[in-house]
């Protein structure tokens, strides 16, 4: 059994004693608390293995303790404590999410029996709940990049365009050094920056030559229609997502739709994935026009920063392709 940090609850100090002894012979680090309210506090300060925790304790219930354990510490393995021998209580515990039962009193060996026990066990579950945890958030992202391609399809466009704007996305917001995850966020989330256009009729998004008036406006509100679509779930992924759909083409010089935001009023992240659809679309085939040289669409955006788009953003995005 690997050295480990254990927090030790029990209202009585000879005990907390003889457990410190017991787990400093094998190695671990014993933390003491006297109350659940104590060891709520060590709890969020630092990561505890296990915690060994009495029933009756000033205040606060272990059990109650205990409940809370699996709800805000689920990678910590609780055993508990006690002098109550009573099989009706040690089944509660157990219910309650208890790795192990231990009656006082108790030899040295029978502690780190079952706490190694526990610790054990703890391992085999972390490991089951990360497996099980990467194999939804892996199903959730494929639905992401399929329901993606699905709009790219529905346009008469290639699914890659979709990936490729979440990675010039990505590789501009790693240029203006956001944070890795949130720029992993942009990456996943700038796929869906057309989603409302499923909502636009494949007459208008598949038309060759200019959109009249009319067609022009039912066009614009696919911005709209995809922050609707996207918002409101208090998922963060989605919801930038919707911030993004919403953002993506307004322009820096207030131009642009649906709001007229301009400057900084507009998102960074719509900023961004303003630039990277913009370059992509310029340098790929479009119902309306074949695709631009790399060098003509990089003159593009050169020649409108400060009018459509950010400086900023296109200078990170022309300096990370350099």
């Amino acid at each position: 059994m690997s050295p480990s940090r254990i927090l030790c609850v029990d209202d009585d100090a000879q005990v907390r004693r003889f457990i410190a002894r017991v787990l400093g012979s094998a190695g671990h680090e014993c933390v003491p608390a006297a109350t659940a309210a104590q060891a709520r506090v060590l709890l969020a300060e630092k990561p505890f293995a296990a915690v060994l925790c009495d029933i009756n304790l000033d205040g606060e219930s272990g059990l109650d303790l205990l409940r809370d354990l699996r709800v805000d510490h689920p990678d910590v393995a609780a055993v508990m404590v006690t002098g109550r021998d009573e099989p009706a209580l040690a089944d509660r515990a157990l219910d309650l999410g208890a790795f192990g039962y231990v009656t006082k009193p108790f030899n040295a060996n029978e502690l780190l029996i079952d706490l190694a026990n526990a610790l054990h066990r703890r391992e085999l579950e972390t490991a089951s709940r990360t497996e099980r945890d990467d194999a939804v958030r892996e199903a959730y992202m494929e639905t992401l990049r399929r329901l993606s391609r699905a709009v790219e399809y529905y346009d008469g466009q290639t699914a890659a365009h979709v990936e490729r704007v979440g990675a010039h996305a990505a590789t501009i917001a790693g240029a203006l050094h956001l944070a890795s995850d949130h720029v992993e966020l942009v990456r996943l989330a700038a796929p869906l920056h057309d989603l409302g256009k499923i909502g636009v009729p494949t007459g208008v998004l598949r038309k060759r030559g200019s959109l009249d008036d009319v067609e022009r406006a039912v066009m614009k509100h696919h911005a709209e229609l995809g922050r609707e679509l996207l918002a409101g779930s208090g998922n963060e992924l989605l919801d930038l997502a919707a911030l993004i759909a919403w953002t993506h083409h307004e322009r820096w010089d207030g131009a642009g739709y649906p709001r007229n935001l301009a400057g900084r009023e507009i998102p960074l992240e719509g900023r961004i994935v303003a630039v990277a659809d913009a370059f992509d679309a310029m340098t790929n085939d479009r119902p309306y026009r074949g695709a631009r040289s790399v060098g003509d669409a990089i003159a593009v955006l050169d020649r409108e920063r400060g009018a459509a788009f950010d400086s900023d953003v296109v200078d990170a995005f022309l300096g990370a392709r350099s």
